[in-house]
């Protein structure tokens, strides 16, 4: 699918927004470490939309000195956002 720029938001557009709105949502601390996931092309409610799923560092699992050093990970918390295409 192609669209002509100016008509449609493009991914990279519709990306910059879903991530724009997290950290003004979710705050500077909450967004540190985010990350994309994925971006779908679908149909919402008869509307075509992007779906755009980003992630952040899980609050709840604290990450002790130790497991840190041996390479491990905090959980992820994954957060889906839509937005428009025409609109963005």
């Amino acid at each position: 699918m192609c669209y002509v720029r100016g008509e449609m938001t493009t991914i990279q557009e519709a990306t910059k927004n879903a991530i724009a709105f997290a950290q003004e949502v979710l705050g500077p601390d909450r967004t540190k470490g985010l990350q994309l996931e994925e971006v779908e092309s679908v149909s919402q409610d008869a509307k075509d939309v992007w779906r755009i799923t980003l992630s952040v560092s899980s609050r709840d699992e604290p990450l002790n000195d130790l497991a840190a050093a041996l390479g491990a990970f905090r959980r992820r918390d994954y957060k889906t956002f839509t937005v428009a295409k025409d609109t963005g």
